[in-house]
C-alpha cells in the first residue's frame, strides 16, 4: 500500500466516524451452515448455492417477523440486529424449525457502536465466537440472552463457558424450542 492509499483509506474513515455506543444493548444474532466449505468444494458452486437458498428459507421470514436488520451477508450466513433478546431467540427457535440445513446460531446481548452501517465492539465479537462454537442445528446464547428472553417457550441446556482473553468466562446455554423433542 502506498502512502497515497493509506492517505485515502483515513480519508475515506473519516466520513463515517464511529457513533457513541447506544443507551440501550444491542442483540446480535449470527448464523453459519455447518460444513458448506467442504460440501461446496465436494459437490460445486451449483450445491452451494442451493444450501445458501436453504438458508435464506429458514432465515430471512424468521428475520423480518421478529423485527431483525441483516447487517451483513458471511458467506454462509449473516449478522442480525434485533430490538431485544427475545426477539432474537424467538427468531431463532422459528429458523431452527423451518431448517433444512445444519444451521449453527450464535446470539449475545452488549453495548456495541455503529460504524458506517456496521456494528462493532466487543459484544459482536462475542456474538460471532458464540456462533462458531454452535453444533448444527444447534442455537447458542449468553447468559445475557437467556435473562433477556425469559418468558420465552424455550428450555436452555448449560454449555462450556466461552472464554475470551482478558476477561471472565460468559456462560453459555444451548436453548432449545420447549416444545420440540431433544
Amino acid at each position: 500500500m502506498t502512502l497515497r492509499d493509506a492517505a485515502m483509506i483515513d480519508w475515506v474513515a473519516g466520513l463515517f466516524p464511529v457513533a457513541p455506543a447506544p443507551r440501550r444493548p444491542v442483540t446480535v444474532l449470527f448464523t453459519d451452515i455447518e460444513g458448506f466449505t467442504l460440501h461446496a468444494a465436494a459437490r460445486g458452486d451449483h450445491a452451494a448455492l442451493r444450501l445458501l437458498r436453504a438458508h435464506d428459507r429458514a432465515v430471512l421470514p424468521a428475520v423480518r417477523r421478529h423485527m431483525g436488520r441483516i447487517l451483513k451477508r458471511l458467506g454462509d450466513g449473516v449478522m442480525v440486529l434485533f430490538p431485544s433478546p427475545h426477539d432474537a431467540l424467538d427468531a431463532a427457535l422459528a429458523m431452527q424449525r423451518a431448517a433444512r440445513v445444519p444451521l449453527r446460531i450464535g446470539i449475545h446481548t452488549g453495548r456495541a457502536r455503529m460504524r458506517a452501517g456496521d456494528l462493532v465492539g466487543h459484544a459482536v465479537n462475542v456474538a460471532s465466537r458464540v456462533a462458531d462454537r454452535a453444533r448444527g442445528g444447534e442455537i447458542l446464547v449468553s447468559a445475557a440472552v437467556r435473562e433477556g428472553a425469559a418468558g420465552l417457550a424455550a428450555r436452555y441446556r448449560r454449555a462450556r463457558p466461552l472464554v475470551i482473553a482478558a476477561g471472565p468466562p460468559i456462560p453459555l446455554f444451548s436453548a432449545a424450542d420447549e416444545y420440540r423433542a431433544p
